[in-house]
Order: C-alpha cells, then sequence, then structure tokens
C-alpha cells in the first residue's frame, strides 16, 4: 500500500518505488487480541509501522525524525516484557535484538538526508526494515493459528487439534506401528456443577487436565474433547498397557485433592474407555468404539477404564 505522503518524489527516481514497496499493509489487526502476547504483538506491529512511515516521510523531506519518536515504540518492545510468557520469551527476546539493530542503523542513515545520500544506498536498510515487519507479521500469524487450537480453560489441545494429530496417528498406524485412544470422562460432573457452581467446574477441569498431563508420557496426546471429556493419544503400547496406563490415569485423578473455593473438599474421578487404532479403519470409527468401553466403564460403576477392541 503506497503511504500518501504531502511531498513531491521528484530528485530521487526511486524515491516512489521505495516508499510503495517500503510500506506494504497487512490485515493483522483483523485478530482478535485475547491473549496478552497476542496483544503485545499487535501492539509492537502497530507502533513499528507508526514509526517506519514517520521515518521514511521525514528522510524524503530532508529532515531528521526526533528521537522522542521512537519512544512509542520503545515502549511496545519494553513495556510487556513481565508479562511475556515463558515459552514465548525467546521469540520476544529475537524480536526486540532484531529492532534495536534496526534502529541503530536508521539512526545513522538519518544523519544523512536524501539530498546528499543516494536513495539506492538506503535499500539495504529498507530491505532489512521489511524483513523486521515480515518477521513480526510472520509470529503474529503463527501464535494466532497455534491459539485456535489451545482450549483457554485447561491450556490443552483442542478437538480441532486433536481431529489433525489422529489423522497424522492412522497414517503411522496404517505402517504397522500401534496406537490407542482413549475417552475420558469426568463421572457425576453435572452434578457437581450444579452443587457447587461453575467456577467450581471449572477448577476441577484445570486440575484434572494438569494432573492426566503429568501422568501421561511427554509424547503421549492429551485433548480437551469437550465438555467434561478428554481425550489421550497413547502410541507405541500393547493392549495390556494400554489399559494399564488407563487404569492408572483412573487412580491418579481419585487420589488427587481438590476443594471448592471455599475449602469445601470434592472426590472427582474418571471413566476411561479405550481402543487401538487400526490399520484401515478410520478414526471417526475407532472414537466410536472408545465412546461405546466408556459408556461400558459408566455402567460397569464409573471411576474404572474398559477396553473395547
Amino acid at each position: 500500500m503506497m503511504l500518501a505522503l504531502p511531498l513531491s518524489t521528484g530528485g530521487c527516481p526511486m524515491k516512489a518505488q521505495l516508499l510503495d514497496h517500503a510500506l506494504p499493509h497487512h490485515d493483522a489487526y483483523s485478530l482478535v487480541a485475547e491473549d496478552s502476547y497476542l496483544a503485545s504483538l499487535l501492539a509492537l506491529h502497530s507502533a513499528w509501522k507508526g514509526f517506519w512511515q514517520a521515518w521514511l516521510r521525514e528522510y524524503f523531506r530532508g529532515n531528521k525524525l526526533p528521537r522522542q519518536a521512537e519512544q512509542g515504540l520503545l515502549q511496545a518492545l519494553h513495556g510487556p516484557e513481565t508479562q511475556i510468557p515463558e515459552t514465548q520469551r525467546a521469540h520476544w527476546q529475537a524480536l526486540q535484538l532484531n529492532y534495536h539493530e534496526i534502529l541503530h542503523q536508521l539512526q545513522s542513515d538519518s544523519a544523512r538526508t536524501s539530498k546528499d545520500f543516494p536513495c539506492p544506498a538506503l535499500v539495504p536498510t529498507i530491505d532489512a526494515a521489511l524483513a523486521l515487519e515480515q518477521q513480526c507479521f510472520e509470529e503474529i500469524v503463527a501464535y494466532s493459528k497455534n491459539l485456535g487450537e489451545i482450549d483457554m480453560l485447561t491450556g490443552l489441545p483442542n478437538r480441532r487439534r486433536m481431529e489433525q494429530d489422529l489423522i497424522r496417528e492412522q497414517a503411522l498406524v496404517e505402517r504397522k506401528t500401534t496406537s490407542f485412544i482413549a475417552m475420558i470422562d469426568v463421572d457425576h460432573f453435572k452434578s457437581l456443577n450444579d452443587t457447587h457452581g461453575h467456577a467450581a467446574g471449572d477448577a476441577v477441569l484445570r486440575t484434572i487436565a494438569q494432573g492426566l498431563r503429568l501422568a501421561l508420557r511427554h509424547y503421549d496426546g492429551l485433548y480437551r474433547y469437550g465438555g467434561e471429556e478428554f481425550l489421550a493419544i497413547l502410541p507405541g503400547l500393547s493392549e495390556e498397557s494400554a489399559l494399564l496406563t488407563a487404569e492408572r490415569l483412573c487412580r491418579h485423578v481419585a487420589a488427587t485433592p481438590l476443594q471448592t473455593v471455599d475449602g469445601h473438599p470434592l472426590h472427582v474421578t474418571v471413566s476411561i474407555g479405550i481402543t487401538p487404532l487400526l490399520p484401515g479403519g478410520a478414526p471417526h470409527e475407532r472414537m466410536a468404539m472408545a465412546d461405546t468401553a466408556l459408556y461400558q466403564a459408566k455402567q460397569g460403576g464409573r471411576n474404572q477404564a474398559r477396553f473395547v477392541s
């Protein structure tokens, strides 16, 4: 997108081309900033675009941009530091380093105006600035995509991500590996919500999700399927070890100390239905079998695991 500037592009044949190249428009701000890191990225992207356009405008007018014009950008760079999640800190620090490098280069270029500094010599700075904007934009897109695959209550991957991973897992099963899926349902969850309120129910789901994640291997998949249901993908097990794993998860949840916000103790259990993925099978059909096994576990008295092949 060409920035409308109140200046002539005469005197430097590349001036209009550079401006047209240097100021692309993105639809990044149609994204919804429901996450603090995403909000920080969007604020940084906006601050950079404002600073960059101001720098170009003043440069081609033959002026130096006042140093105070950097303050908004520096605030966007360093203001959110304490709010950046640990998992994203390396990405943010890389952005900070790259922005400071380009700021240093722009300060150097500002010492010479477009009247005494040939425009072609500005191209490396233009390219570096564009690459920096693209880096920030790509981080916004990548993080937003990941955010769309995460359940906001539990922090687990959601059903959308689960469906993608099941397709990949089925492809591995076609190559003669083994894998099982376990449908996990919190027992009497509706009664818990009705008695203690939805805040207590949400806290229970978060605690169970954390406990299940810790109880599984790091390469096992665990997903929020919906409501009070979770789904686990357990690769590389035998039928016996898969069932033993499910039974261990039942014991783990039953032994987890839980309480309401007012300190009332809660005893929560889960029922689990487990079934193998089969060569030539479809994941949704196997999920139906896991659901059948889960129903059997419920009918058998809950707080137990059942296997259906």
